[in-house]
């Protein structure tokens, strides 16, 4: 049963990490940027690129939406 748990830790989903991820990907993006209505689209497709990028890099087997 221990080995269950162990290979479970190693393959489970880590939420906390991939919050880290976003949470700098959204930093990096927006960083001291003032709010402009025209730039959101940008902003949102260079966020959602740059977080799947990262976290496709993890190598885990998970599916990203």
């Amino acid at each position: 049963m221990e080995e269950y748990h162990r290979h479970c830790d190693e393959v489970g989903f880590n939420a906390e990490e991939a919050h880290n991820i976003v949470k700098e990907c959204v930093d990096g993006v927006l960083g001291g940027e003032d709010y402009n209505h025209n730039n959101i689209n940008q902003w949102t497709a260079s966020i959602v690129e740059q977080s799947l990028t990262h976290l496709v890099k993890l190598g885990k087997a998970y599916k990203y939406i």
